[in-house]
């Protein structure tokens, strides 16, 4: 029943392209013989799909005790060319030599770029006309399912450019250099991210997996969107499944989450729509309830929930006891687009044991720094120093904010042409440890400054 469902999706994939060709070429004499070929097309269809016995409501295919989903909006469609393909005598393999491998999935606007930029070499809407009046069925399969496929990759660049365009008419201060901004691919969405691939949480800090069918490897929900739907549900790739009222805490490590005008930040879900809670923690501990979230790629605004300026690293998300053919919400990614640059500087760079005087190469350290920030019109500048746990927390609390005061007057100096730049420096001490302190190697990475820079 697979395999015939299957096919009925190409051939109705291919019908429905087809028809498309003919209708706008109908002035055309070649499209008469084009369109007789599609009723032919049309009379196969239909019988494939008397024999189907599974409805369409659902939107799903049943085989061998899995549930497959149709592809997604802007999938590649790869299985379905290959199964084309597959139809092909060697004749007409070597005719269609020259078609550019189709990627698993279009990450981002650049895949689908790259993608059409390879297909320049090649004239589909030419060749399906060829194909048509040949009456070649496999290579007409075969070329219209790259038809569907260039379609996907232009809808996902135009896409990519009508949400860059709403962020930056939105958001006119917020830029983070030349090329770093990226458009990414969901199951449904294309999400522009101003911050590109450092937009993504990139550690989990728990995952309580209470229950559930099918447990994938926490990680999995780490980074870019990487979902791979396979043929048997366990063999997933790119997901992690929270499982019947699970949960996930995960962290941004080299960014933050802040609030813009628009959406904050969005979860890449994967697969059967189900819904989670959602909360957002500076420093893990206390949390803010932003609600429940659901749908295909999630995006969420928080500015009821928080204050101007305020920045967070922490996500949670809660199962809330969906039954569906994987238990629990099937997390692909979380990525802020309302993110915060963090830079990190280690203290062993910067001053000597004990001194909050910067070093030549500390001065150095903090001039390039400050050049990854020209870009930016206006933001404001959190500028933390840490410590390790050696020593009173009075003697920590003011070396470290002395630290963090020296750094401020070097980046100062060399942002002085950003009037709009606002700067606050604080002393943390030694909270929040990157690493527990439980030896000098750790110690020396928990004693830095941190500059989190916040786009206004």
């Amino acid at each position: 029943m697979y395999k015939k469902n299957v096919h009925a999706w190409i051939l109705l994939m291919a019908l429905l392209c087809l028809q498309d060709i003919v209708s706008a070429q109908q002035k055309n004499k070649a499209s008469e013989a084009a369109n007789d070929y599609v009723l032919t097309m049309q009379k196969k269809v239909d019988s494939i799909k008397q024999a189907k016995q599974n409805g369409t409501a659902t939107n799903k295919i049943k085989s061998n005790n899995n549930i497959y989903s149709r592809p997604s909006k802007y999938s590649t469609k790869k299985s379905t060319i290959e199964s084309a393909y597959n139809f092909l005598t060697a004749s007409e393999k070597d005719i269609v030599k020259n078609y550019p491998i189709v990627p698993e999935a279009f990450r981002t606007d650049e895949d689908a770029q790259s993608f059409l930029n390879k297909l320049k070499v090649v004239d589909l809407n030419a060749d399906v006309q060829k194909y048509a009046k040949e009456k070649s069925i496999g290579l007409i399969g075969y070329t219209i399912s790259y038809l569907s496929v260039k379609k996907n990759a232009e809808a996902i660049i135009t896409e990519a450019a009508k949400q860059k365009l709403a962020f930056t008419k939105n958001n006119p201060g917020i830029n983070f250099g030349v090329n770093v901004g990226k458009a990414y691919v969901g199951e449904n969405d294309v999400v522009y991210l101003p911050l590109g691939n450092a937009s993504f949480a990139d550690e989990v800090v728990e995952a309580k997996y209470l229950s559930g069918n099918i447990q994938f490897a926490k990680e999995n929900c780490l980074h870019m969107p990487d979902y791979i739907q396979m043929k048997n549900l366990k063999d997933n790739k790119g997901i992690y499944s929270l499982g019947l009222n699970g949960s996930i805490i995960i962290k941004f490590t080299n960014n933050a989450l802040v609030d813009v005008q628009g959406p904050d930040l969005f979860v890449f879900e994967a697969g059967e729509i189900e819904p989670t809670n959602l909360d957002i923690s500076t420093d893990g501990n206390t949390w803010i309830h932003v609600g429940k979230i659901s749908g295909g790629t999630a995006s969420v605004d928080i500015n009821k929930y928080v204050k101007p300026n305020d920045y967070f690293y922490y996500v949670r998300l809660t199962d809330l006891n969906t039954t569906s053919t994987i238990a629990g919400a099937d997390i692909d990614a979380v990525a802020a687009i309302g993110a915060a640059l963090k830079l990190s500087l280690n203290a062993e760079v910067l001053f000597d044991v004990g001194k909050a005087d910067l070093k030549p190469e500390g001065i150095d350290a903090v001039k390039k720094l400050a050049i990854q920030l020209q870009n930016m019109a206006s933001a404001q500048l959190n500028i933390d120093g840490y410590t390790d746990d050696v020593g009173s927390d009075e003697s920590n609390n003011k070396l470290s904010l002395q630290r963090a005061n020296a750094v401020a007057v070097i980046l100062k100096l060399a942002l002085k042409n950003k009037n709009g730049f606002v700067y606050n420096q604080d002393g943390k001490g030694k909270t929040n440890p990157v690493v527990p302190n439980t030896n000098d190697e750790n110690r020396k990475k928990n004693r830095r400054v941190e500059i989190v820079v916040i786009p206004k």
